[in-house]
């Protein structure tokens, strides 16, 4: 991964602006975040954002591109990530190793997010994320739950 230090503030909010994850943030709040507490990085082509078992326990949102998610190996895939979507939350959430392995499927860009930076931001902010991170894991284990039933049937 490599760490983008010099997109204009105007560029990045052009993109997030463009997420649903975002959508229930207001201008101010995605500049606050952006600013402050959250890092953009490139993740190339079959580049990892990081690996099964790593310490690393940043959550990542996706802004643009896409990520095979794994366990073993990438022939043996859990699914994919696009934009508007995170990874990395069980690790970020329970500050345990990461379960999986997310590899870039073409060049991404990510925002990363520190748990420590989390507990630094702005109540209404933080409370937004935690909002977006439990829907999208309800989200997730609907899709789960309709995998599974159509397995068994």
């Amino acid at each position: 991964m490599k760490l983008l230090e010099n997109v204009p503030l105007f560029k990045q909010l052009e993109i997030i602006n463009r997420l649903a994850f975002f959508k229930e943030f207001t201008l101010a709040e995605r500049q606050v975040l952006l600013e402050s507490f959250g890092h953009l990085y490139l993740v190339q082509q079959e580049r990892h954002a990081f690996k099964r078992f790593e310490k690393d326990n940043r959550l990542y949102i996706v802004l643009s591109g896409e990520f095979l998610i794994f366990k073993q190996d990438a022939a043996h895939d859990l699914g994919k990530v696009g934009p508007g979507e995170f990874l990395g939350e069980g690790a970020f959430i329970t500050n345990r190793e990461r379960s999986t392995s997310a590899q870039a499927l073409k060049d991404s860009i990510i925002l990363a997010i520190a748990p420590d930076a989390l507990t630094r931001l702005p109540n209404v902010i933080r409370e937004k994320i935690k909002d977006k991170l439990i829907e999208g894991m309800s989200h997730r284990i609907a899709k789960l739950n309709a995998f599974i039933e159509g397995v068994t049937d």
